[in-house]
This record gives structure tokens, C-alpha cells and sequence, in this order.
């Protein structure tokens, strides 16, 4: 039963896997990336800048386009958070101060002064950069310390009209996530077989068979040697014996017989054979009777011979013989 839960398990593990794995694939796409925008930003400020730990990912590679009507000039650009947040700290900007995949974002308005306090183009700190009449875009993998992104107006125009097209993904994450959904295909089919091979595998017993429950059951033997049944309530009295005792004590009797039988024989005397290679030397014992006056015959001890005389068998006299 564990382990055809354990199958199942494993079974299920695989499918959800793949799952993610196929998702994975499906939002990222053969170039893996997700694309979201353009997203209109209201402001009328000459900066938009994300606040400190806004951007909490790494190693996300990010493709990063503004835009701007009427062909003004503006400028797009990544740099360190103490860089940035040192550089705008004194104008007026919006500050994104959370963000969530695809595109959810809170912002807040700082006041402060209308204008920069310098062109950001002339600012070597930025890790990525670039200016352009109308818009600009930039594309980096987003290091492990933190940064903040800057929109900012250049010369004496504003940023309204502001529109934000934004891709990010994994370098490779396409391949990655095919190669998850096989990861989960391979376990849910490994659990499949596993299963199989409980359902062809002969069971070590059968759960359907009928077990016979023992049933212990007691008996004397009288001194005829016949055996009678005895209701365990009228145990009282009787010597319980156990029947493999009873066996092993028939056994050492039989094996006491035996070796009895070995002694008897090594024991009996057997006749020596008689000088010269005859029969043996011992005679007979011969038996004495006497006849009475009614042709009866009568044995006579050895010890009662001196009573009678003795007479040859051939000789038809009574007395002993």
C-alpha cells in the first residue's frame, strides 16, 4: 500500500512540474522574454525615478523603452541608488516606490525644484544609458547590488506623454523551462511504471483470502490409551501437557527402547563352540519322574533322588528315570 501511494505521489509530482515547466515556456516565449506596454506614466515633473529596493530582481535581463511626443529630448538611464537618489534628491520628480511582474506600480510625488542640477548625459556613474529625440531604450542583466532606473527630461521640457515599454526575462529561460516540463514528464512516467509494476507484480499474499482462526483444543487420554475432548472450563484437575512434549518424550522412549534392545543384545551370552571344532560342551540337564501305581509320571529334584532308585528309560519298572 506505501508504495503504490508512493507511485501516485511521484506521479502527481511529475505532472506538476511539467506544468510549470510548460509555463514557463508559454509566457516567455521562444525568445524568453515577457513584453508589457506601453504603459502611460501622468506626470509634468523632468524626472521619474524608481525609489530604493524598488527593483529587487537580479539577473533578470531587462529591455527598457520610453517614449515621449512631440520628438523632445529625453534621456533613460541605470546607476547606482546612492548615484541617483544623490543626484535627483533636490527636483521635483515621481517616485516609483514599488513594482510587481507584469506591471503593477505605486508611485509618489516628491517636490522640489524644476529643473536638474546638471545634464545626466554628462554623468559617467551609469551602468547603462542612452539619449534620444522622442525616446530611448537601454537593455542590461541587472547586477546583484542595487540600482534605480531615471526618466529624465532634458534641457527645459517636462516628461507629460510619458509612455514606458518594458521587457524582462531569463537568458535562456525557454530552454529552461523545456527542460523542467521534461524533468516532470520523465517523473510522472517513472511513477507510472512503478505503478505498473505493483499491479503485474504477484502479490506476496492475498488480501482476499479467508484466514482460519486456530482454535486450541484439549484432550486426556484414559488407560485404554483413547483419547476424549475436554471443555477448557474443566481444565481444573487435569495436567496440561503440551503435544510437542508429548512427542519428544514418545521419541526418547522410542530411542530408550532401542539402545535397551542394543544392550540386550550385546548383553546374552552367545555358546562357545566346543573342542575340536564340535557343538558346544554344555549337555543337557537330565530330568528324573517317577511312575505312580495309576502310570502317572512325576518329576523328581536331583535333591530327592536318594528316595528312589534309579532305573534305566528302557526298564518298565516303576520308580524314577
Amino acid at each position: 500500500m506505501r508504495r503504490r501511494i508512493g507511485a501516485w505521489a511521484l506521479t502527481v509530482l511529475g505532472v506538476l512540474v511539467a506544468l510549470v515547466g510548460l509555463a514557463v515556456m508559454v509566457v516567455l516565449g521562444p525568445d524568453g522574454r515577457v513584453t508589457t506596454g506601453p504603459h502611460a506614466i501622468d506626470t509634468d515633473t523632468a524626472a521619474v525615478v524608481t525609489a530604493p529596493g524598488a527593483v529587487r530582481f537580479v539577473g533578470v535581463q531587462v529591455d527598457l523603452l520610453v517614449e515621449v511626443p512631440i520628438d523632445k529630448p529625453v534621456f533613460v538611464g541605470v546607476g547606482n541608488t546612492v548615484d541617483v537618489q544623490d543626484y535627483l534628491q533636490d527636483t521635483a520628480r515621481v517616485e516609483i516606490t514599488s513594482y510587481a511582474a507584469p506591471w503593477t506600480i505605486q508611485t509618489r510625488d516628491v517636490e522640489g525644484e524644476p529643473n536638474l542640477p546638471s545634464a545626466p548625459t554628462a554623468l559617467d556613474w551609469w551602468v547603462v544609458s542612452q539619449a534620444g529625440l522622442g525616446g530611448a531604450d537601454i537593455s542590461l542583466t541587472l547586477p546583484d547590488e542595487p540600482v534605480s532606473v531615471a526618466v529624465v527630461a532634458v534641457g527645459s521640457t517636462n516628461l507629460s506623454g510619458l509612455e514606458v515599454t518594458m521587457a524582462y526575462g531569463i537568458r535562456g529561460g525557454f530552454g529552461r523551462g523545456a527542460g523542467i516540463a521534461l524533468l516532470g514528464i520523465g517523473l510522472a512516467w517513472f511513477g507510472v511504471l512503478l505503478r505498473r509494476r505493483h499491479l503485474w507484480r504477484e502479490p506476496d499474499h492475498d488480501e482476499d483470502a479467508e484466514f482460519v482462526e486456530e482454535v486450541e483444543v484439549f484432550v486426556y487420554v484414559d488407560e485404554h490409551g483413547v483419547e476424549h475432548e475436554i471443555d477448557p472450563a474443566e481444565l481444573e484437575g487435569f495436567e496440561i501437557v503440551d503435544e510437542e512434549e508429548i512427542l519428544e518424550g514418545a521419541e526418547a522412549e522410542a530411542d530408550d527402547g532401542a539402545d535397551e534392545a542394543a544392550d540386550v543384545a550385546v548383553d546374552e551370552p552367545v555358546d562357545e563352540p566346543a573342542p575340536g571344532g564340535g557343538a558346544s560342551a554344555e549337555l543337557p540337564r537330565p530330568v528324573y519322574v517317577w511312575i505312580d501305581d495309576d502310570g502317572v509320571e512325576h518329576e523328581v529334584g536331583e535333591d530327592e533322588l536318594h528316595e528312589f532308585e534309579i532305573a534305566p528309560d528302557d526298564e518298565p519298572e516303576d520308580g524314577p528315570r
